[in-house]
């Protein structure tokens, strides 16, 4: 679609409330906005870079469509008639928009002078049953009309990759160097070229979203600035299951983005985990040298893709893996069955019984039919709804309570967000996701009375382990849940091989809710000389 078509689109769907007078003054609004600000907002941080100057006409058209969407929306969920009392997001949904659609203006400035849109992209992993971790890898993005380039770092200083996408008459080029396998790799996309303005394209885009929020969030801190953030499901927009939410985070000063994230992703071969993707350091008006665009390929790099490079080597370090030829949709199957599960219960080795939910989870061990010992593992978090992630809750933790019956004592061990331990069920969802790379399928058995399918899993498939570590995964024929996990591995103290066993598999408990909340006896001490 052309821009001026866009344009013609966009006006099309002014809302009828609004009077021919009252549209003409808008658009006349946006027109003069776009045409006479001569703000400019420096990029912070980067005092030593040069400014590239970029024009952006159909960038130009774009965002002004964008902001007479934003500008005629509604925010449903404020009540009608309230004062806002000086916070500017609580407003009318007009002027919301309208305060964070100036600000942006004033930062970026009229579209002819943006050069380079700058911002970081982390990934976090979400376990469906507690954990979260950040991915050490992050990425610094800058895109500017035709132009994108993407620098993945692992940790905070060390350039792994470099990509760039950069338009060429109609095409697109995409050049790809890879410092961590000293390869590189090029690609031409005939007829793919792009010109819109990032920001247009980019930032105005989600801000045109905020009529569809769904709620709007606690005050946070970020980059030691005060946002307010809206909450939006992805479902609003295009076609994205109901599980994927959006949340973009504006500061109470300025009014500009400072953060968005992207919930409740998928991970491919890991359906114990989610992810969620990240943006935020947002420079507005970066300036940048104009030969960070020129692909430079260093001297000696192969022509070959990073992860072919990563297989020659995985197969020199590990020897060749067998695969089965496992049916298609059989892991979809398995996973489809656990997400339906709300509480579990299994025995571990012939000893302890692990019980799980999704925020506690607690273990009993036995001598014979004498209870010796009870932990409970409890997730307090300050909002527990299902888009509340850890690594976005200062007070998160996971309390630890170990009761020794025999003794008389308890003690208590808190956990923060990087200490805490795994939550079991995010292991078992884990070895689910690598059923279709099984080394074998093992023949149906009949497992305490259930007929059984198997899979026999190598470990080495996954992580650096050794070929002696392997796994036996079985699951009822009728419900798809697993009904025996065997790990065999041999012991790193005697030499011995063991048979680690899951097995006794008991899905969704009818147990009271106090059975995952300690419960100390009157009687019993607190262990201080135990405590954290």
């Amino acid at each position: 679609m052309r821009p001026n078509d866009f344009m013609e689109e966009m006006l099309g769907k002014l809302r009828y409330q609004t009077t021919a007078e009252s549209r003409r003054r808008t658009l006349q609004n946006i027109t003069d906005a776009l045409d006479e600000s001569q703000k400019t907002l420096s990029a912070a941080g980067r005092p030593q870079r040069r400014r590239l100057t970029l024009n952006t006409r159909p960038g130009r058209l774009a965002l002004a469509a964008a902001v007479i969407l934003i500008v005629l929306g509604g925010v449903t969920f404020w009540p009608s008639g309230s004062d806002p009392g000086g916070q500017w997001w609580l407003g009318p949904p007009a002027a919301l928009s309208a305060e964070i659609l100036d600000s942006m203006e004033s930062a970026i400035g009229p579209l002819e002078k943006v050069s380079v849109l700058a911002f970081r992209e982390r990934v976090a992993f979400v376990g469906k049953f507690g954990s979260t971790h950040i991915s050490a890898t992050q990425r610094r993005v800058y895109r500017g009309d035709g132009l994108r380039r993407r620098d993945r770092y692992y940790g905070d200083d060390r350039l792994d990759q470099t990509e760039w996408w950069i338009s060429e008459g109609n095409d697109l080029v995409y050049t790809s160097v890879s410092y961590e396998h000293q390869c590189y790799g090029t690609d031409r996309h005939e007829g793919q070229a792009y010109d819109q303005d990032p920001v247009a394209e980019h930032i105005t885009s989600y801000v045109g979203l905020l009529d569809r929020a769904d709620r709007l969030l606690e005050m946070r801190e970020f980059e030691g600035r005060k946002c307010v953030g809206f909450e939006i499901s992805a479902d609003a927009y295009g076609n994205n299951p109901p599980e994927w939410v959006d949340r973009i985070w504006f500061d109470t000063e300025t009014k500009l983005p400072v953060r968005i994230e992207h919930h409740g992703w998928p991970v491919t071969d890991h359906p114990e985990q989610t992810f969620t993707h990240i943006q935020d350091q947002f420079e507005y008006h970066a300036e940048v040298p104009a030969e960070m665009f020129a692909p430079v390929i260093p001297e000696g790099f192969v022509d070959a893709h990073p992860d072919e490079i990563r297989r020659q080597r995985e197969k020199l370090e590990k020897g060749e893996m067998a695969v089965a030829r496992v049916p298609d949709g059989v892991k979809e199957d398995l996973v489809a069955a656990l997400d339906q599960v709300t509480t579990v219960a299994y025995r571990e080795s012939g000893g302890p019984r692990v019980y799980l939910s999704r925020y506690a989870w607690r273990k009993d061990r036995f001598d014979g039919d004498h209870l010796r010992t009870t932990e409970w593992f409890v997730i307090e978090k300050k909002d527990m709804a299902p888009t509340s992630l850890d690594f976005n809750d200062e007070a998160f933790r996971l309390i630890h309570t170990v009761l020794d019956y025999d003794a008389r004592t308890y003690r208590q061990v808190t956990h923060g967000r990087e200490t805490r331990p795994r939550h079991p069920m995010d292991r078992i969802r884990f070895l689910v996701g690598y059923v279709d790379r099984a080394d074998e399928i093992l023949d149906n058995s009949v497992i305490d009375g259930i007929e059984c399918f198997g899979f026999k899993l190598s470990a080495k498939k996954y992580g650096s382990n050794p070929d002696h570590m392997l796994h036996r995964l079985w699951f009822d024929v009728t419900t798809n849940l697993p009904v025996r996990m065997e790990f065999e591995f041999v012991s790193e103290s005697t030499g011995r091989r063991v048979l680690d066993v899951k097995d006794q598999f008991a899905w969704d408990l009818d147990v009271p809710a106090d059975f995952w909340a300690p419960q100390i006896p009157p009687d019993v001490r607190r262990d201080e000389a135990a405590q954290n």
